[in-house]
Order: C-alpha cells, then sequence, then structure tokens
C-alpha cells in the first residue's frame, strides 16, 4: 500500500500549485490525522489535489485495507486529471522516484508470489478438514488416547492458522493486482511523455543552429539599455510645439428701406437669440437685447499663432517651467491704407515650481482676469485691462500662504473711475487656517483713482463658520496720505469703508445664521452707468458678487431646520441707509412639510419703514419683491420664507427640480397665494416648466399665470385687477443620422398676455429652423431660420428690457407691460452655409412700429417700417 502511495504522489502529483488549486474541489478537512504524523504531508497532498477526499464523516482511517473499489476511485480521478492536463505526467526527480517506486513494487509482488506458492503447495482442502473432524470427533466418543487426541488438536489449529494466512495473502494478491493494472497504464503514459520529450529534444537539437549565442544575445541587452537611457533623456528634455489659426471675416448689417418715416435703430437680437445665428448679425454688442444692431459693419482679417513649450529647467534646477505658451495675432492685415501689418502679442502663460514652489504667470491683451476678494479687485468680466497676473504658493515662507500679484494698465470705467486710462497694480496673500479655512490681506491701486487695502477670511470652528471682509479704499487727492503731504487723519476722514461678518451654525436638524454689514454708498449700485458723475466704485471692480449692496448699515438673523418631514424657516432683519436714515426693520416665519425637494409651507411677512408699515417695493409687472435689495434674500439662505422684507402671508408649494433629491428631475413649479397686508392686494401664482427627451426630442414645455386683485391707495378703494399668463415650448432634434442630409431640427415658440384694468397687453415670440448636416458630402452643412416677434403696449418698442423669453418665473418675453398705446412687430429670415471653416450667412429683418387707437385698432398713418439686410462671410483654418 505505501509503494501505491508512493506512486500516485510521485506520478500523477506534480501538479503546478495554482493549476491544482483552480481545478480542485473545496478541500475537505480530515478530522483523524494526527498532525505530528509522519505520513501527514503526503495525504495533505493528496487531498488538496482532489485524489484523495475522506469518507462522509471527515475520517481518513489510515489503519483501514484499502479496497479494490476504493483504488479504482483514486486511479481514475489521477487519471482524468492527467488526461486534462491539471496533473501532467511527472518528469526528472518525480519520474526516477516513480520508476524505483514500481521497481520496489514488482520485488514484493516478486516475494508475495513465493509465498503463496509455498502455501499453494501445502494448502490443506476443505475435504481434508471434513475427515480431520469427523475422526477427532471419532476418538474423541471412543475416549481413545488422550495424547494422540491432543496431538491431533494441535494440528487442527496449525491448519487453520495456515489457512488464515492464505486468505489474508491471496486479499493481498487481488489488491496489488489492481495496483500493478493501474501502473501498467501509469507506465503507458509515462513511455508516451518520454517520446514525446525526445521529440522535442530532437527539434531543439536540429534548430541549435539557428539559435544566438550568449555574446550576440548580451550585447543586444546592451543596444536595449542604451536605447532605454536615450529614451529617457529625450522624455525629460523640452519639448516645444507650433499652432495657430487664419481667420478672415466680413459682412455689414444696413437699411435698405424705410416706409413713412421708419427708424433703422432696431435690435434683431431678438429674433436670433437662442438660434444658429445668434452673435452672427449683432456683433457689435455681443448678442445684446437691450441694446441697437442697426446698421454695423464687421470686417477684420487675422493671423494667429503660438509655441508651446514644456519640461524647461534652468541650469541650476530651481526655476521648472511644465507647461508654457505664448500666442501672437496681426492686426491691420486687411486694410493696405492703415499701413503695414502689425504682429503683437496676445496672450501667454507659465506655471511650474521656483524652488519647489508651485507657480503660474499670465498674460493678456484685453482680458487679463483676476479677483482678490467679492468686494475689492473683483475683474474677472474677460474685458478692458492688460496685464500681468501671477500666483505663488509660497510653501517654504512661514504659513505657507499663496500669492496674487496683478499689474497693468485698463480702460474699464468701473476702475479708473470714468478717468482715462489708467495704471493698476495689486498684492492679495491667503493664509491657510486650521481645517478648510482661510485668511487673506489686499493691497489694491489704480493710478488716479483709488489705493485700498482689505482683509477677508473664511473661519471654521467645528460647527459654526465665520466669513467676512474688510475694506479701507482712499481716493487719490492731495489731501491723502497716498499722495505726497498727506496724513493718516486725512486718510480716516475720507477714506470709503466696507465690514461685514457672517456667522453659520449647522448642527444637523437646525441651522442659524447671523451678519452685520457696513458697505459705504461708494461701493455702488453696479445697475448705474459707470460714465455717470456720480458713479463709484471704491473696490476698483468690473464685476459685482458681494452679498449686500452699497449704502447701508444693518444687522440680521436667521433660522432653519432640517426636521425630516417639518419645514420651519425664521428671520429678522433691519438696516438703514449710510447715514443712518431710512431704516427698514423685517421679519418673517415659514412652517410646513418637506418630502425631498417638495415643499409644502404657510408663510408671514412683516416690514416697516422709519416704524410704519410697507408692503416693499413694487417693480413692473412682478409685483412687490421685497425691500431686501441685497444678493439673494434676507434670512441667509437659510430661513428661505417666501417674500421675505414684505409686508404679507399665504401659502406656497414650491418643487425643485434640479436638486438632488428632486421627487421628479427637470420638473420644476411653483405654486401659491400671497396677501399684502398694506396695499390689501391679493397675488395668486402657478408657474413651472419640465425638460424632458422623448425619442430623440429635447422638449422643454413652460406655463404661467398671476392674477392680482384688489388693493388700496391713499386710503381710497382702487380695484388694481391684472392678470398674466404665459406660455410656450421649446423643441429640438439631435442630428437625425438615419436619414438623408442629416438633418436637425428646432422649433420654439412662447406668448405672453396682461390684463391691468382693462388694458391688455402681449408679446408673442416663435422661432423654427432646419439644419442639414451633411449636404450631399462631408463637411458642408446648411441652416435656414425664420424667426418673429410681436408685442403691443409693451415697453420698450425698439429694443427689449431684457431676456426672459423662456423663464417661467417672470411675466414678460421682452419688455414691461405699458399703456403707451404703441405696438411693434420683427421678422426675419436668415441662412447660414457652412465647409472646413468658412461660413457664409445672410439675412433679410423688417421691423413695423405702430399705434394703438382707444378701441385697440392699429391708427391710420401711425405704421412705420424698416428693412435691414445682412451678410457675413467668414473663414477660420486651425494648424
Amino acid at each position: 500500500m505505501l509503494v501505491l502511495t508512493a506512486a500516485l504522489m510521485f506520478g500523477g502529483l506534480a501538479t503546478a500549485q495554482t493549476a491544482a488549486t483552480a481545478s480542485a474541489p473545496q478541500v475537505p478537512a480530515l478530522t483523524d490525522v494526527p498532525a505530528g504524523h509522519w505520513a501527514k504531508d503526503a495525504i495533505d497532498r493528496l487531498v488538496s489535489r482532489g485524489i484523495i477526499l475522506g469518507y462522509p464523516d471527515g475520517t481518513y482511517r489510515g489503519t483501514q485495507n484499502l479496497t479494490r473499489y476504493e483504488a479504482a476511485v483514486i486511479i481514475a480521478r489521477l487519471l482524468d486529471q492527467m488526461a486534462a492536463g491539471t496533473a501532467p505526467a511527472p518528469q526528472g526527480e518525480d519520474l526516477t522516484a516513480l520508476q524505483n517506486a514500481v521497481q520496489e513494487l514488482a520485488a514484493d509482488l516478486a516475494a508475495l508470489g513465493v509465498r503463496v506458492s509455498d502455501l499453494e503447495e501445502n494448502a490443506v482442502s476443505k475435504d481434508d478438514f471434513s475427515r480431520l473432524e469427523a475422526r477427532v470427533e471419532e476418538l474423541a466418543a471412543g475416549q481413545g488416547d488422550a495424547e494422540a487426541v491432543a496431538t491431533l488438536q494441535a494440528q487442527i489449529d496449525d491448519l487453520t492458522a495456515r489457512a488464515d494466512e492464505y486468505d489474508t495473502l491471496r486479499a493481498d494478491v487481488d489488491d496489488n493486482a489492481s495496483s500493478i493494472a493501474a501502473l501498467n497504464d501509469l507506465t503507458v503514459l509515462l513511455n508516451q511523455d518520454i517520446l514525446d520529450l525526445q521529440d522535442r529534444v530532437s527539434a531543439v537539437e536540429a534548430a541549435q543552429a539557428d539559435f544566438v549565442t550568449r555574446a550576440d544575445f548580451d550585447n543586444l541587452s546592451g543596444k536595449v539599455t542604451a536605447i532605454d537611457t536615450r529614451v529617457g533623456v529625450l522624455e525629460k528634455a523640452p519639448k516645444f510645439s507650433v499652432s495657430g489659426s487664419i481667420d478672415a471675416a466680413y459682412g455689414r448689417l444696413a437699411i435698405v428701406n424705410n416706409v413713412n418715416g421708419g427708424t433703422g435703430n432696431w435690435d434683431i437680437t431678438r429674433l436670433t437669440t437662442g438660434t444658429f445665428a445668434a452673435g452672427v448679425f449683432d456683433v457689435a454688442d455681443g448678442g445684446d437685447v437691450t441694446a441697437t444692431d442697426v446698421p454695423q459693419t464687421y470686417t477684420g482679417t487675422g493671423i494667429r499663432f503660438g509655441v508651446k513649450a514644456s519640461q524647461l529647467t534652468t541650469a541650476n534646477g530651481a526655476v521648472v517651467v511644465n507647461n508654457a505658451a505664448i500666442n501672437f495675432r496681426t492686426q491691420n492685415a486687411w486694410n493696405i491704407a492703415g499701413g503695414d501689418p502689425v504682429v503683437f502679442v496676445n496672450d501667454g502663460s507659465a506655471d511650474g515650481t521656483i524652488n519647489g514652489q508651485k507657480f503660474t504667470v499670465k498674460y493678456h491683451r484685453t482680458a487679463a482676469d483676476f479677483k482678490f476678494t467679492d468686494y475689492l479687485f473683483n475683474n474677472t468680466d474677460g474685458a478692458g485691462r492688460r496685464g500681468i497676473v501671477a500666483t505663488v504658493e509660497a510653501s517654504k515662507l512661514p504659513g505657507a500662504p499663496t500669492l496674487t500679484i496683478a499689474a497693468g494698465n485698463t480702460n474699464d470705467a468701473r476702475m479708473t473711475g470714468a478717468q482715462s486710462p489708467a495704471n493698476y497694480w495689486g498684492v492679495h496673500t491667503q493664509q491657510k487656517v486650521g481645517d478648510g479655512g482661510n485668511f487673506g490681506v489686499s493691497y489694491a491701486q489704480v493710478d488716479g483713482n483709488r489705493s485700498a487695502v482689505g482683509a477677508n477670511a473664511d473661519l471654521k470652528f467645528g460647527v459654526v463658520g465665520l466669513k467676512g471682509e474688510a475694506i479701507l479704499s482712499v481716493p487719490v487727492d492731495s489731501s491723502t496720505f497716498l499722495t505726497n503731504g498727506g496724513t493718516f487723519d486725512n486718510i480716516r476722514a475720507r477714506a470709503d469703508g466696507l465690514a461685514y461678518l457672517e456667522a453659520r451654525a449647522d448642527l444637523g436638524v437646525v441651522k442659524f445664521g447671523a451678519n452685520y454689514r457696513a458697505i459705504n454708498p461708494a461701493y455702488g449700485d453696479f445697475d448705474k452707468d459707470p460714465t455717470n458723475p456720480t458713479f463709484s466704485n471704491a473696490g476698483m471692480s468690473s464685476k459685482w458678487e458681494g452679498p449686500y449692496k452699497g449704502d447701508q448699515v444693518g444687522f440680521g438673523v436667521a433660522l432653519g431646520t432640517n426636521l425630516g418631514p417639518v419645514a420651519l424657516g425664521a428671520y429678522a432683519d433691519r438696516y438703514t441707509n449710510w447715514a443712518g436714515k431710512d431704516a427698514y426693520l423685517g421679519f418673517g416665519v415659514k412652517a410646513g412639510a418637506q418630502f425631498g425637494a417638495l415643499e409644502a409651507v404657510a408663510f408671514y411677512n412683516n416690514l416697516t419703514l422709519n416704524s410704519k408699515a410697507t408692503d416693499g417695493n413694487k417693480t413692473g409687472d412682478n409685483g412687490w419683491t421685497g425691500s431686501d435689495f441685497n444678493k439673494g434674500s434676507a434670512g441667509m439662505g437659510i430661513a428661505n420664507v417666501p417674500f421675505s422684507m414684505t409686508s404679507t402671508f399665504g401659502a406656497q408649494v414650491k418643487h425643485d427640480g434640479a436638486a438632488t433629491n428632486a421627487l421628479i428631475k427637470n420638473l420644476n413649479f411653483t405654486l401659491g397665494d400671497a396677501y399684502f397686508n398694506v396695499s390689501k392686494t391679493n397675488s395668486f401664482y402657478v408657474y413651472g416648466d419640465y425638460t424632458a427627451s422623448l425619442g430623440g426630442m429635447t422638449l422643454k414645455p413652460l406655463f404661467r399665470y398671476r392674477t392680482v386683485s384688489g388693493g388700496v391707495v391713499n386710503n381710497v378703494d382702487t380695484v388694481q385687477d391684472y392678470t398674466a399668463y404665459k406660455f410656450g415650448v421649446k423643441a429640438s432634434t439631435g442630428v437625425l443620422t438615419s436619414i438623408p442630409l442629416e438633418p436637425s431640427l428646432y422649433a420654439n415658440f412662447v406668448t405672453r398676455s396682461s390684463t391691468v384694468t382693462g388694458v391688455k397687453s402681449a408679446e408673442m415670440l416663435g422661432q423654427v429652423g432646419v439644419g442639414l448636416n451633411r449636404l450631399l458630402i462631408d463637411g458642408v452643412s446648411a441652416n435656414v431660420g425664420y424667426s418673429w416677434y410681436q408685442g403691443g403696449n409693451v415697453t420698450p418698442v425698439l429694443t427689449a428690457d431684457g431676456n426672459y423669453a423662456f423663464n417661467s418665473s417672470d411675466d414678460r418675453i421682452y419688455s414691461y407691460s405699458e399703456r403707451n398705446g404703441q405696438g411693434v412687430k420683427s421678422n426675419g429670415l436668415f441662412a447660414q452655409v457652412g465647409w472646413s471653416g468658412l461660413t457664409a450667412n445672410y439675412g433679410i429683418f423688417k421691423n413695423t412700429t405702430y399705434a394703438y387707437n382707444a378701441d385697440g385698432t392699429i391708427k391710420v398713418g401711425s405704421t412705420k417700417e424698416s428693412v435691414a439686410q445682412g451678410f457675413k462671410v467668414a473663414y477660420n483654418f486651425k494648424f
């Protein structure tokens, strides 16, 4: 049996561990194999290969004889694995061990055969036993010689023992015969493997002449190493690339016909906005619906090219430039009468490290953008500044601050104070504080206008956050310190100050907020014209992003909850103007339920001006908006009470389709009713929009309805009936590639109507268009569009008050309702063809104004028409 075990181990179990693990079933745990037993390793190996699995009760029974049935199962498993390749044939030392095992087994079998032959020669048959037993019984019955009986009994016992040994040997012979059969099968397989190996060796010997020598291999390895070294050097070497474009454009928009005194100075952007022609014919105002477009001429030809570099390093390695670029443009490349073409630098940039500290540097000829804080040097509108902006993460300085340096020249009146172009420069440093907090200080100056110092902070203290800013801005004149002869007292007297501080705490189920602000009027109302002499911008900023507007001193508190389905909010706010006059005091609460992004609340607000109740500020069609003219609403975005800073009460249901917890994505709607206590006016409103994709088409329907009734003016009941409705839809398809010419379509329509005490005001806008994105050959496209607009009793009529066309939260499309008896109609047909960077555009537009009679009919002789044509050809080639 030991020989069979060795044969199995060496003949079939020389298997790669990974293969055995992948193919073997789950290894059972044999409970009766002692840890220190001399055969445990062999048994574990057989078990791990799936050759032996043990008995169902988890035992191995190592002292029990192996039956022929059990041996057949073991050998069959081994042969299956060898056939499948998971137990390859033995080689090398394993093959030698198997051969020795076979020889040992053969010797044992030979000795066993001798013993069996000897036993067979001296065997006692059953008949002999029967006769002997009968004789013994006969002697016993006759009470024969006791000694003879004893001798016979001894002979019987000896024969019985020999017969038992014979049976045992016979069983061993039978068992070993099965083993021999299995070994014969293994021998056949081994012989085949030996023959295969001999064939492979012969093939290798035959091909040996084609093999490279060790010296050849070493030589090749050395060449590969040298190439790797050179590639590594090249990868770290500076890299350069050149890119650019050639642009050419020519066109004009001009009046071709005026009828009955029609004016040529009107806006076409109302027709083209939102279409493929947006910005094509209205280049001068950049697509502004509030500005006139006719007439204008646009010409321009230029060459743009740039050089990019990377992985630049100084000789001492102190400065590493990861990426650098400089871009050039040409001027006067078209007009020969203007002189020779001029090449100039348009913009440039670089980033890398200085002594391991990250830096970026940017230059732009007309759009050097930078921002120090919300109120100071906030210039990110992309126009009016030529200069450099550098940022350095000074990690080796104490506190590792980030430094921003800006310097250049500007003609932006919001920075210069409506003066001539002036130089500017400033420094801002931002310091990290704690976990996610920061603190910064700034200095900014515009020559001839102002100098300012400021500080800003955004700090975190657990659940509490503090954010604020403070600025002192000093006009530059002979009395200030920053010009010769000034004093600190003059600075204090002349400085325009700003300060605000917000504290917020988020406790999970409840949020708190409090603020204090004091904003000098010199920090201005950005709605004013910067060329107006009364305009003042102490922050020298072209963009307003501060949370509070100028000319106020005040404070406020707010509370909001997040109590599952419970929605609660409250605020209180008080402020005056900078001079301490016009004291506003307001407070409000809301209570209701919320489910995801759906909120249903009741609300109450109260507002007084100089201790007298007031509804708030009334603005145009949209009614009272509240006296909180800060960014957002009172309540710091925490309370979110509807109609904050008014005198109202009512109820509102609102769903935010853009929220992450929206019940229906992209569905926005608001439904509410508000009663204004002072004017005794009731306002009911409902509006919403939804964006959906259906069958390759994108649809955005919208609707709005609002009605206002009642009203008291100067304690006299006055009917203030106002009703407005608005509805529309935007529809568009993607490129329909499965249809010839690969078309795409769009259709936009919106209409609104407002009635104020019997006088109707209406607007309507329609836009349709089709694009052919593969016109016969690749790269050729064509677009055709038609738009129309009509408005009656609106203001303005030649331009727009703003673009609210597809905004469901506003009654207007382009203009306010106005009882002016004036109307306007505009329409336009425009087309565009494009191919490989070349576009050709043509459009014809008509604008008609007229006046109404009292009965709503058009007044005879009031119609005035103006027709304009526009074309533009542009080419852009990139290299």
